[in-house]
């Protein structure tokens, strides 16, 4: 269940941007009259008349001419298509679609560029083989900053790879930060699961409690990947965090069987990502992990500072991704897909109700 981390070297593009061009004032000047003698001014009378019936031909002729010359046509600047990058994981391409259709609702041409590694798009942002992408801060902590010790504050984890990605041209949209799932910012982190109504351990909501609960029920199992239950900085870990004995019951299980195994009750718990399309599909919802252990994947878009400039409807076209996405609503997207959704259209309706929650007008068939 682990993420691919390499890290990649970010490589500068800059482009100029033409000057403004100055024009010249053009400036009019008017002959003083010249006094006359009345023998000469009376003759000018009549060649005053001639020069002025040449005067009107004149001007017949060159509206005649102007009427049979069209009139230039105006030229329209094609602008090629914003590229979005995707991942070969679900998640990242229903992101990037979701990111194509959010710039279509602003009339923006877009589509997505997959790669078979997920590594490669951040190196395709990087070198300008896209312009948007979305991106998990948690992977940009180890890959990017190499640093093993991402945090598990939603927050410290957005501002330390968006300090150091801005000296390099790359930008992450800033989120609005509030708490719990059901609140931007969308979170992927690793989290329990537990069923939803009526199951008896429905009401819990953080780690918290759920640590309280393996307490009082020391036979209680948790699903758990085998590597993670294995790695001192894995379960024991989060166990020692949360105060619970390191010698509960654990079942090993990737990440479907664990959530195949709350579904069926072998399991009190079972670790996946919080917005696992599986678990939210099963009815099952992520713990808060309200200590923090968890390193924090903040899901954003990221985007080239240069085709930001270049093109300012970007900027406005995707922000309501970073400023509406929450955890539950990537999750539900994610079901939507697992149950058999095509991915684009669950895309579309994602851009429309994110774009509505941003108080955006949405065409009635993007709903």
């Amino acid at each position: 269940m682990g993420r691919e981390r390499r890290t990649g070297w970010c490589a500068r593009r800059v482009r100029h941007q033409p000057a403004g061009l100055c024009s010249a004032a053009l400036r009019s000047r008017t002959r003083p009259a010249v006094w006359q003698p009345a023998v000469m001014r009376r003759p000018l009378i009549p060649l005053t008349l001639v020069a002025g019936v040449l005067l009107l031909g004149a001007l017949a002729l060159f509206g005649r001419s102007s009427e049979l010359t069209p009139a230039p046509e105006e030229t329209t600047v094609t602008l090629p298509p914003v590229r979005v990058a995707a991942g070969p994981d679900a998640e990242s391409g229903l992101l990037a679609h979701t990111l194509v259709a959010l710039l279509a609702l602003q009339e923006v041409e877009a589509e997505v560029v997959a790669f078979s590694d997920a590594r490669d798009t951040r190196q395709a942002l990087e070198r300008g083989d896209v312009e948007v992408r979305p991106g998990y801060t948690g992977e940009a902590w180890l890959e990017t900053l190499e640093r093993a010790d991402p945090p598990g504050d939603p927050r410290a984890s957005f501002e330390e790879v968006r300090s150091h990605d801005a000296q390099e041209g790359l930008l992450w949209f800033r989120p609005r930060f509030l708490d719990g799932i059901d609140e931007p910012p969308a979170n992927a982190t690793f989290a329990f699961v537990v069923p939803g109504p009526p199951a008896v351990d429905a009401d819990l909501a953080t780690v918290s409690q759920l640590a309280s609960r393996l307490s009082a029920r020391p036979d209680a199992t948790l699903c758990v990947d085998p590597e993670f239950a294995s790695r001192p900085d894995g379960l024991r870990a989060v166990l020692a965090a949360y105060s619970v004995r390191s010698d509960q019951p654990v079942l090993a299980a990737p990440p479907g069987d664990a959530v195949r195994g709350v579904v069926a009750g072998d399991c009190i718990a079972g670790l996946t990502t919080a917005t696992d399309g599986a678990a939210w599909a099963a009815g099952l919802r992520p713990l808060v992990d309200d200590l923090e252990v968890f390193p924090a994947f903040v899901v954003l878009p990221q985007a080239r500072r240069d085709a930001m400039l270049e093109r300012p409807v970007i900027s406005g076209a995707i922000s309501p991704m970073a400023g509406h996405l929450t955890t539950a609503l990537l999750g539900g997207y994610n079901a939507r897909v697992v149950a058999g959704e095509p991915l684009d259209e669950v895309a579309t309706s994602a851009a429309a109700e994110l774009a509505r929650r941003a108080g955006r007008e949405v065409p009635d068939e993007q709903t």
